[in-house]
């Protein structure tokens, strides 16, 4: 084995993905528009949106997905209620322990997140963002 000293000023950052690869994320949003207007083809990411389904079917889903995901942005409303979303949030956790979780707090209790007071997502967005709010996020996250 091979001994060196490590020199903080000769260091170089590492990104945690190639600039040329995609993020693959998926979203459990229930919005008419959003996948109208998320689902051009971008040069970060690439989006999945899934729009009024039932847990099972999300976890089937998420079960056949051939490469790890990287993302996943959830609505606490999404199944009805926030424990339902956690649930997801946890098998999600399982499955791609590196996975990124965005909640989208719930319209019920709006600057309150479950998913964020259980520790379950490593960031949120406020109830109803926009494109521009969802997209920014993926761009800033790590």
């Amino acid at each position: 084995m091979l001994l060196q000293d490590f020199q903080a000023e000769s260091a170089v950052p590492v990104a945690k993905a190639s600039p040329n690869e995609e993020r693959r994320v998926l979203a459990l949003l229930d919005w008419d528009h959003l996948p109208y207007e998320l689902s051009h083809p971008s040069q970060e990411f690439r989006m999945w949106l899934v729009r009024g389904e039932d847990a099972d079917r999300v976890l089937g889903l998420m079960r056949q997905c051939q490469v790890p995901l990287d993302v996943l942005i959830i609505d606490e409303d999404f199944f009805g209620f926030p424990e339902d979303a956690a649930d997801i949030c946890l098998w999600a956790r399982r499955m791609y322990p590196d996975i990124l979780i965005v909640g989208v707090e719930s319209e019920m209790c709006e600057g309150d997140s479950v998913l964020l007071s259980l520790g379950l997502c490593d960031d949120t967005l406020p109830a109803t963002p926009d494109v521009g709010a969802i997209v920014g996020k993926l761009v800033t996250l790590n």
